[in-house]
């Protein structure tokens, strides 16, 4: 008879280390009675799209990371050495790290604490240190058995401008409290650089707390806003902002104005003032400068308007550039005046281009008075005035004229015609003057590339009459000082008292210079304009201040290599 013990018994030793084995299974992958499924949701914030020019960037969002940490997961034994590798990935000191989780343990609102914010490059060195940190047990485990360190989510971002007060307040600045662009270009694109849409990625986790990319996880990309490409010049840009500073301050101006634009595009390569500001460091006298005064200054032009004046009166041929024009000596009392209209050049008579190269208010007012009030409004109307020049800028003035009935009293249509008793805004100047050196086109200017519009304002064959008025300006009048051999130029003074309410006109003056500089290659209409300029006689006048002005900045565009010099003109 066989004995069946032996066997029974090996078998019953293997089905109990069978059962031993499964039930040591069943409790390692059992789920605790309180067990959360390890399942990780992060939010990946979508940022504002970048504004550049070329190849540098002049408004950029930096997205920022918020590193979260429950202390009360601190290994004790390890804390010391928990803050100090955490200072050297992260460079924030140890004493503030400590000062953090001491708030924490003051206040105990909530398990985790905001321990840092960081940008991209040290969230992947703290991504690396929370390795090492694990390796050396200085976290705590769970209930689920994860160690729980820190985390990291994905913020908002940071808003940051590398050049400083370039091209401010133009640029304008990012409202992170109100999450929208505040002035300037920020605010104008808005819609276009505005975070469309936050990214979320999700799935399980592994026992570092990091989402396992597998079928099971699930990644949405955040759509971030647009980038806004820029026709700015950088370099010529901050170097026009430097000749600025130091006019401004030669001159005792309010401030100092200018502007570089391609004739035939619109396009702006530089637009600059002598105030401005750094978005990022705002101080109380900072506030003023906010103010874009190139479309919300208002002010009366003075002479810049007498080419303009001029031009209405070609379109409707009521001038002949060579007639003569009587002077009276640069003093003339009509009947309609308590007081004389004066020059300062005394010609008894001259032609009527010269009427413009002479400036002279005299001239100029006997020829508007052929205008019908309904021919000089519908002109400026057409150059501009009296509505916005649509540049891609927020809140612009749109000037003031006078109206249809007042232009039938010949002080008013006098006045109106050498720049006073209008209010007008710089841009609108630069972009009425473009018309004389587009061929009678005026075209939007443009900071960004962005579409544009044209409209034909006066014939070609009419603004080549005004061109070549507008040079012999250059050669033989108020603008001497803009001739530079090799490259032509051409453009008109303006130098305005400047009334303050209720005490009238002062001893400060708005002096413009309007031109053009244009190589064999090149078209470009330059403007320059000083408010409330102070300086002492007769440094005060255009021909003084913005026309050396102008011709400062031809000179950098020239070593820019935006025009070249030929031999002769």
């Amino acid at each position: 008879m066989k004995n069946y013990r032996l066997p029974i018994i090996f078998v019953s030793f293997f089905v109990f280390l069978a059962l031993l084995y499964g039930a040591f299974v069943f409790i390692s992958i059992a789920k605790p009675p309180n067990y959360k499924n390890p399942v990780i949701k992060i939010k990946e914030s979508a940022i504002r799209g970048n504004i550049y020019t070329n190849n540098y960037t002049l408004s950029k969002s930096k997205k920022l990371y918020g590193v979260y940490l429950n202390p009360s997961y601190l290994n004790p034994d390890k804390k010391e050495l928990f803050y100090k590798l955490f200072s050297i990935y992260s460079n924030i000191p140890v004493k503030e790290l400590k000062r953090r989780v001491i708030l924490y343990h003051y206040k105990k609102k909530h398990n985790t604490i905001l321990l840092a914010k960081v940008d991209l490059k040290t969230k992947q060195n703290l991504i690396y240190l929370r390795k090492i940190l694990d390796k050396k047990r200085v976290f705590l485990a769970g209930k689920n058995g994860i160690r729980v360190g820190y985390g990291i989510r994905s913020l908002d971002f940071e808003r940051v401008y590398p050049y400083n007060d370039t091209l401010e307040p133009f640029l304008g600045r990012y409202r992170k409290d109100e999450k929208r662009g505040e002035n300037g270009l920020e605010e104008y694109y808005d819609d276009l650089l505005r975070a469309k849409e936050n990214g979320i990625k999700k799935g399980y986790r592994d026992v570092f707390g990091n989402i396992i990319y597998d079928g099971n996880s699930i990644i949405k990309q955040p759509k971030n806003g647009d980038n806004l490409k820029l026709n700015i010049n950088l370099l010529l840009q901050r170097k026009i902002e430097k000749l600025l500073d130091i006019q401004k301050v030669k001159f005792k101006a309010k401030e100092v104005i200018a502007a570089v634009m391609d004739s035939k595009t619109g396009k702006i390569l530089a637009i600059a003032t002598s105030n401005r500001y750094n978005p990022k460091n705002i101080k109380p006298n900072d506030i003023k400068n906010m103010k874009i005064s190139a479309i919300r200054e208002l002010f009366e032009p003075g002479s810049v308007m007498k080419p303009i004046t001029f031009a209405i009166l070609l379109e409707n041929n009521l001038v002949n550039p060579y007639e003569i024009i009587k002077g009276y000596n640069g003093k003339w009392k009509p009947k309609w005046r308590k007081t004389p209209i004066r020059d300062d050049d005394p010609f008894d008579w001259l032609s009527a281009e010269n009427v413009i190269v002479y400036s002279s208010n005299i001239g100029i007012s006997q020829l508007a008075l052929r205008l019908s009030n309904k021919q000089f409004l519908e002109g400026l109307h057409k150059f501009g005035f009296g509505k916005k020049s649509d540049i891609d800028l927020p809140y612009e003035l749109a000037g003031k004229l006078r109206s249809l009935k007042l232009m039938n009293f010949p002080i008013y249509k006098s006045t109106t015609a050498y720049g006073y008793g209008i209010l007008v805004n710089f841009v609108q100047i630069l972009k009425a003057y473009n018309v004389f050196n587009n061929n009678g086109v005026a075209v939007t200017p443009r900071i960004a590339s962005t579409p544009t519009s044209s409209k034909q304002v006066i014939s070609p064959k009419n603004a080549i009459i005004m061109l070549n008025i507008l040079r012999k300006v250059v050669l033989k009048g108020t603008g001497k000082n803009a001739i530079i051999p090799g490259l032509f130029t051409a453009g008109k003074t303006g130098t305005a008292h400047v009334s303050i309410y209720k005490k009238g006109y002062q001893n400060i003056y708005n002096s413009s210079f309007f031109g053009f500089v244009n190589d064999k290659n090149h078209k470009y209409t330059i403007g320059v304009t000083f408010l409330d300029i102070k300086a002492k006689w007769p440094n005060y006048f255009a021909s003084n201040s913005a026309v050396p002005t102008f011709k400062k900045i031809v000179d950098i565009m020239i070593n820019e290599n935006l025009l070249k010099v030929e031999n002769g003109e």
